[in-house]
């Protein structure tokens, strides 16, 4: 943290100013995050600290979408399953769904094939964005539409998928010729954007296991409140 503040101040003095600051989600990163000033606790969250040349400048904290991706992905696969407000995300679906996929099922969007072996394997970052991706909601929902009994009750499973999709669309866009949530925070795509923050967060402070213990108040939190704070950022 004083590394960083030191870097900051350098680069003001040479003109530079510093907006905001991107790091991984790795407990190291956490603790200098609170050593900043950065709050994460859901209840109480403060996602700016004091620039350390200017008094009058806050600076916003981000971590980075993929890591928090990650967690999120490693959090689901221990859970199995997840429950929310709007039903609940079995990880068994996504198992099923790569069943279905190796026996080449016809007229579905197919899944990468990296994603097999799910139950049994801890998968790499650019797999999680697979898997949390629209093409694997899409897919469930087709399943869903056919009334095949692994499926029957996938709507909470596939309205998580789109939520952490969209998630991650905003906070790993990159182009300022984006469209849709990959698109850069504009005042026209001001209102869809808040719109996926606001149902995060409402949605993200009832997740529970199937023991009812609040997810974001236990272990495998900081994907979820990594989140929070991106959308407060």
């Amino acid at each position: 943290a004083q590394l960083l503040r030191l870097t900051i101040g350098k680069l003001s003095d040479i003109g530079i100013t510093v907006l905001a600051v991107t790091s991984d989600a790795t407990a190291h990163s956490v603790q200098m995050a609170k050593a900043l000033g950065i709050h994460i606790d859901g209840d109480d969250m403060k996602c700016t600290f004091q620039h350390p040349s200017s008094s009058s400048q806050q600076i916003a904290y981000f971590f980075d979408s993929c890591h928090l991706l990650r967690l999120i992905r490693n959090a689901f696969q221990n859970f199995q399953s997840i429950q929310f407000i709007n039903g609940i995300a079995h990880w068994q679906h996504l198992v099923d769904l790569v069943a279905l996929e190796e026996q080449e099922l016809s007229n579905m969007e197919r899944i990468p094939s990296t994603l097999a072996n799910l139950k049994n394997h801890v998968l790499k970052v650019n797999c999680a964005t697979q898997l949390f991706s629209e093409s694997v909601a899409s897919a469930l929902e087709y399943l869903l539409s056919l009334d095949l009994p692994p499926f029957q009750n996938c709507i909470g499973t596939i309205h998580f998928l789109r939520l952490i999709n969209n998630l991650f669309d905003i906070f790993n866009s990159r182009n300022c010729y984006g469209k849709g949530l990959k698109g850069p925070l504009l005042p026209e795509t001001y209102s869809k954007i808040n719109h996926v923050l606001i149902e995060a967060k409402t949605i993200f402070v009832t997740l529970s296991d199937t023991s009812n213990n609040q997810i974001i108040k236990g272990k495998q939190k900081l994907g979820f409140l990594g989140f929070l704070l991106n959308a407060e950022s």
